[in-house]
């Protein structure tokens, strides 16, 4: 027991958070339009997995994998755009080798809320999280997304409608080299 609090207690001192007087934005879009470059000049396949409601579904691509579709909805996370400056409030800390930038709106209407970067003691982005919502009259939809270089992404979703039922959905998708 006293080895786990005591691990704990490392972690938590050995991780700083760092000040940041001019706030840098990860070109995101910019990073998946050159992640679907490398997926398709690999040739990287997919095995996905599709949750929606109570049914289940999986499937697996070897070949000519479209990525520009497959992660397409990534490339809605774009830090880069200049509005972005004041639109979001940026911290980070470093871990175990890792910096951690972490992505907070300050406006409600911002469909974008937060978007978390974790990247490697090379500055190699190694994980991109973001968390995306919008309301509107009719209905509420709330997006979590989750992609992890080398590896693969996860997308859970949920909508609302007034006037129906709610809906989920959750996509597990793994990189196949």
């Amino acid at each position: 027991m006293r080895l786990i609090i005591t691990t704990c207690l490392i972690t938590l001192v050995s991780c700083q958070n760092v000040s940041i007087n001019k706030p840098t934005f990860v070109d995101t879009k910019h990073f998946f339009e050159h992640e679907i470059t490398i997926l398709t000049e690999q040739k990287t396949g997919i095995e996905k997995y599709l949750n929606y409601g109570k049914k289940r579904d999986s499937l697996i691509i070897h070949d000519n994998v479209n990525w520009e579709k497959e992660i397409q909805v990534f490339t809605l996370i774009d830090l880069a755009k200049p509005s972005n400056s004041s639109t979001f409030i940026v911290d980070s800390s470093i871990c175990n080798n890792q910096t951690q930038i972490n992505y907070t709106s300050r406006e409600k209407k911002q469909t974008l809320k937060t978007v978390k970067i974790t990247k490697d003691i090379k500055d190699n982005i190694m994980v991109i999280e973001a968390v995306m919502t919008k309301t509107n009259s009719l209905y509420q939809s709330y997006t979590n997304l989750r992609y992890v270089t080398d590896s693969g992404f996860s997308i859970y979703g949920k909508q609302s409608v007034k006037l129906g039922d709610d809906s989920k959905y959750h996509i597990n998708a793994i990189f196949i080299h």
